[in-house]
């Protein structure tokens, strides 16, 4: 490891972790208990798998980012290894997450990077990998080393026939940053980096929610994915994460009740936190038009990624999800915010533009 480099301890969104039994979990978010880590089971070892570490097979627990596929992993887990299973009574969650003690590595995507860089044997996707990183910090001028490559390339269980490349970069600033780079070689028509086909075929979820939305709906939610694209024609995806000292909450601040699934509307005041996961959208004059009435609610908060940097400020947006009651452990004081992406909203909650 290079002299001055510290690795980092904490666990962020997109980081891997694996277990004493090889199974390998995505983490979510940046929050978590002091003795878990809240993720989501991605691939598990398989006689019958395609992909292949080191002579063992491995297959794709989640083969879809939607709650169908996500409870199917729950499953698996809870017949086969219950202990991942997790009730978090402060989240207010029923979810997978990992024990500490449980992990046997963990998988850095900065770090993976830097490896990568240093090396003159790459395969095509991870050179691949290198060289967008590379494009991407030269034109947003954020350093290489606030970037990572996570995803299969992270575990090193990429095919080169058919595997993505997925960035992440680190920092609330930086994220923006390259959203803005992003969305300028996109419009300069550079011929190594184009913007991800609109009529790509959607999975039968997202294809679902889809219908949700009218013409104009459906146009803002396809040109506002500004983070997938092709590069020398690979499809890829920029994953912005949040640092330590980007966290405006730690673990076990805020209690979280869960009130029931809720219809509202309300005008995005800052949206400044949604490019992240969770993407977060501060509202005002918010109104709930169907379910549970409360006059308070402030946020509306989404682990889909679907619905990450989807509204704009003082865009006036309909909202369907979860609502919770957030207490302040040390104040006392409470508010309301709607969440979407949850098991409870099975697939059918979103955010988006009234129009």
């Amino acid at each position: 490891m290079q002299a001055g480099y510290s690795r980092r301890s904490e666990f962020r969104d997109r980081d891997y972790i694996e277990t004493k039994e090889s199974l390998l979990f995505t983490v979510v978010g940046n929050i978590h208990p002091e003795d878990r880590v809240i993720s989501y089971l991605k691939y598990y070892p398989s006689a019958h798998g395609k992909w292949m570490r080191s002579g063992q097979r491995f297959d794709r627990a989640i083969k879809y980012y939607d709650i169908s596929h996500l409870e199917e992993t729950i499953r698996y887990l809870s017949m086969n290894y219950p202990d991942y299973l997790y009730r978090d009574n402060l989240l207010g969650i029923s979810f997978t997450a990992v024990p500490r003690s449980r992990i046997v590595i963990h998988h850095l995507p900065e770090e993976k990077l830097r490896i990568l860089g240093k090396r003159d044997d790459l395969d095509p996707l991870q050179r691949k990998s290198v060289g967008l990183a590379g494009v991407l910090s030269r034109n947003s001028g954020v350093q290489i080393g606030r970037f990572g490559v996570t995803g299969s390339l992270l575990i090193d269980l990429h095919q080169v026939e058919f595997s993505d490349i997925d960035l992440t970069t680190y920092g609330k600033e930086h994220g923006w940053m390259v959203r803005k780079a992003l969305l300028d070689l996109f419009s300069s028509e550079d011929p190594n980096v184009k913007r991800f086909p609109s009529n790509e075929v959607p999975t039968p979820a997202r294809q679902a929610r889809l219908r949700l939305m009218n013409d104009n709906q459906l146009r803002l939610f396809y040109e506002r994915k500004w983070n997938r694209g092709l590069f020398k024609g690979t499809p890829f995806s920029v994953n912005p994460v949040l640092e330590g000292h980007d966290l405006s909450e730690r673990y076990g601040q805020h209690r979280y009740t869960n009130f029931g699934i809720v219809e509202g509307q309300g005008i995005i005041e800052d949206a400044s936190g949604s490019i992240f996961v969770p993407a977060r959208y501060s509202v005002s004059e918010a109104r709930i038009t169907k379910g549970k009435e409360v006059d308070d609610v402030s946020e509306i908060v989404s682990f889909d990624r679907d619905y990450g940097d989807i509204a704009f400020e003082q865009e006036e947006i309909l909202v369907r999800g979860k609502l919770e009651m957030v207490e302040d452990l040390s104040s006392g004081s409470c508010h309301h915010r709607i969440v979407v992406g949850s098991l409870e909203g099975k697939g059918a909650d979103y955010v988006k533009v009234s129009a």
